[in-house]
């Protein structure tokens, strides 16, 4: 084997052409929504959700049972002493995936071997010395039917991969995330954790490139609803064993249209976000209460509650100021306290309650910037 760059065979097709063109019309909107002032502290909370959200989707792919709201409450808990091996898979994808959240900022970073080894690292962390996290396996493994390349071909596959992933060429972003997706399924260079690993890379090149969304997309959590089709893609591209002149054609087919749907997804979460951002600013307006207030509302018409602490985090307040605009809000009949004082939750009311979003409305009118 040399080190020669890692070609890959694909074509664009039709269907593919005509995704990558929905994806890029609704980058678009997205963006001019994403605009909009005061989001950041929005921002970093609904990336919080995120991460559960890829973290659930992607170890649920390889059969664990942990649902989004249990693995919420794992990440809040902190994991405890003992863990279970579905608790475990959770807390290594969570930092797995803030792992690749910073690796996403740091554009001096390459993404070459190290990276993708400390990827999977990540990802199987606690597991067992022989799973030899993050270390090229030793010995054949077999994938169902599938049979990856023999051991002694991985570390010149895997180099010849890394030098593509680095090399700037032609290939548009979108497809070289996928292409980043199969090849490494299709080496299966680790013992254990390969799937976890190669979705998290696909990520990681989305979100180094102008398809990152903001960090916003949870493609795990979509291949995982999909994931017959997912596995079917995947067996039809590869057969029953490794060929470096494999077409990934119909592979890529099923990826873009997977990432446009996830698109689609967040448009429609961003629009009715942005509806009710809307509706807040006219009820408060009203009120002669102020912008932090309305973000305020709308975090918790979203989350369905708020503490102090959101709203502190939200708006960046003092905590004596916090607690005098949520008596305001309060006081203003749009929210209902609950609890004591140190544990209170503020519950949006009927009054702050949001047009249904099956009502006709505006698709988007930017809210004033005032």
């Amino acid at each position: 084997m040399t080190d020669s760059i890692f070609r890959p065979h694909f074509s664009i097709s039709p269907a593919m052409e005509a995704d990558l063109r929905d994806i890029d019309r609704r980058r678009w909107l997205i963006e001019q929504m994403l605009l909009m002032p005061r989001q950041e502290a929005w921002l970093r909370r609904e990336i919080r959700e995120i991460r559960v959200s890829r973290a659930s989707g992607t170890t649920q792919i390889e059969g664990a049972k942990l649902g989004e709201a249990a693995v919420a409450r794992l990440m809040a808990q902190g994991g405890g002493a003992n863990p279970t091996e579905d608790e475990q898979a959770n807390l290594n994808a969570l930092r797995a995936y803030e792992f690749v959240d910073y690796l996403s900022d740091q554009r001096d970073i390459p993404i070459d071997e190290l990276v993708i080894r400390e990827l999977n690292r990540q990802f199987i962390l606690g597991a067992p010395a022989l799973h030899t996290p993050g270390v090229y396996r030793k010995g054949q493994n077999t994938v169902g039917r599938f049979s990856p390349p023999d051991q002694g071909d991985v570390p010149a596959l895997m180099r010849s991969f890394a030098l593509w992933l680095r090399q700037e060429d032609e290939v548009h972003p979108v497809v070289k995330a996928g292409i980043a997706h199969i090849h490494p399924v299709a080496m299966h260079p680790f013992w254990d954790g390969n799937g976890r690993t190669a979705r998290g890379l696909a990520t990681l090149l989305l979100q180094r490139s102008q398809y990152g969304f903001r960090k916003l997309l949870s493609l795990e959590s979509h291949l995982f609803n999909d994931r017959d089709s997912y596995f079917t893609a995947i067996e039809r591209t590869l057969s029953n064993r490794f060929s470096q002149g494999y077409d990934a054609t119909q592979w890529l087919e099923f990826f873009t249209r997977s990432l446009a749907a996830e698109v689609k997804r967040l448009e429609d979460s961003l629009t009715d976000w942005h509806r009710r951002m809307q509706e807040s600013f006219d009820l408060v307006e009203t009120m002669g209460l102020s912008h932090r207030h309305m973000d305020g509302l709308v975090f918790a018409q979203r989350a369905g509650q708020m503490t102090r602490a959101d709203y502190i985090d939200i708006t960046g307040v003092s905590p004596i100021t916090a607690s005098r605009d949520l008596a305001a809000l309060v006081l203003a009949g749009v929210l209902i306290p609950e609890g004591k004082t140190r544990s209170r939750i503020y519950r949006p009311t009927p009054k702050a309650a949001p047009t249904p979003s099956g009502e006709p409305g505006e698709q988007l009118t930017l809210m004033p910037e005032t």
